[in-house]
């Protein structure tokens, strides 16, 4: 006879530790995309492109997420549906990064959330980059650039 068979109390230990293993698991499952920043109602006044898919312009919902460990991706909707999701934003460091004292003081880094997007037109190359501000739940102090196409 085994040691979890052994004593009068343990079919209850044994069914609690059944049941936890598959919640544990599930936790585990459901913490791997972790939503930072959301922006609803993003107009965007060109064509995207990003790998094969092609994404006429008009207003978007873009979603900044963070795949663990540390690799940020962003989805891209319209209409409540999923059009693009694009992986390896590239984290910029503020000039102050490592100082937390100095980070809250500084001016350049926003409170909240904040979405905004470069062109390059030589290139055809759109940088949108998001600022996760000094209020954000989790992540603060986050600048990501994430790299896609614009067709002229």
């Amino acid at each position: 006879m085994s040691r979890w068979l052994g004593r009068a109390g343990s079919p209850f230990l044994r069914a609690v530790f059944l049941l936890s293993i598959p919640l544990l698991c599930f936790r585990q499952a459901s913490a791997q995309l972790e939503e930072l920043a959301e922006f609803e109602g993003v107009n965007v006044p060109f064509t995207l492109k990003h790998e094969d898919r092609v994404m006429e312009k008009g207003t978007f919902d873009f979603i900044v997420l963070r795949n663990l460990p540390n690799t940020f991706m962003l989805r891209i909707k319209k209409r409540g549906k999923s059009v693009a999701l694009i992986s390896g934003g590239e984290k910029i460091d503020y000039p102050m990064q490592g100082s937390a004292v100095a980070l809250e003081r500084d001016p350049d880094i926003p409170k909240f959330a904040k979405l905004s997007m470069k062109k390059v037109p030589g290139e055809n190359v759109l940088y949108v980059v998001v600022e996760t501000g000094k209020q954000a739940r989790s992540c603060p102090y986050h600048k990501i650039r994430f790299k896609l196409e614009y067709l002229e």
